[in-house]
């Protein structure tokens, strides 16, 4: 018999796999029992309903973010730290768009009020650790002292977003950036105006 961890797995598996495909509200507990290789009551036992499978789905991509945030080790030097804080959020990025897929196609409005309240716990976890790196930064006289570091934090996290964005969306290649170009247009410009 298969543990339940197993088996969550394997069905969360399944619906981000359906969800990136087809979106949400598209996405049914039918398709997803078929698609996981599990009775459709097993969804039902183990996540209680679409809102619970979408929630769980939130949770365990907030989780695999921090896990890699948590993990991260500063040198201390501005420009290596921010690329590779950039470099954390580009392993996300297969996830990120099950995430956009996910809240884009969500049609009942109660719950995608709920789901973005999960999402937002996400932003908020980014933004309070590379804003208590900053912050971090700004005591060693690292960066200006008049800079915000909280909002300095939110600019990088929607440049990143950006840049995912781009790279997804935008099939046009004049668009299309390598990670070195990447920062080199934009990580270095933004630690030189914090530096100078």
């Amino acid at each position: 018999m298969k543990s339940k961890s197993a088996t969550d797995e394997k069905i969360m598996q399944a619906f981000a796999q359906l969800v990136e495909q087809q979106g949400y509200s598209a996405t049914t507990t039918v398709q997803l029992a078929q698609t996981a290789g599990v009775n459709e009551s097993t969804i039902f036992r183990h996540f209680g309903d679409k809102l619970g499978l979408a929630t769980g789905l939130i949770v365990r991509y907030r989780k695999s973010l921090m896990d890699i945030i948590a993990d991260f080790k500063p040198v201390w030097d501005l420009e290596t730290d921010l690329i590779d804080f950039s470099r954390c959020f580009r392993k996300q990025w297969p996830k990120q768009h099950v995430m956009v897929m996910l809240m884009s196609t969500v049609k009942d409005p109660a719950q995608k009020q709920k789901l973005h309240a999960a999402t937002h716990q996400i932003k908020n976890g980014i933004q309070e650790q590379i804003t208590q790196y900053l912050e971090q930064m700004q005591n060693r006289g690292r960066i200006r002292e008049d800079v915000n570091p909280e909002q300095i934090a939110l600019n990088f996290i929607w440049l990143n977003i950006g840049q995912f964005w781009t790279s997804r969306f935008w099939e046009n290649e004049q668009h299309q950036l390598s990670d070195e170009r990447f920062y080199e247009l934009s990580i270095r410009p933004f630690v030189h105006l914090l530096t100078t």
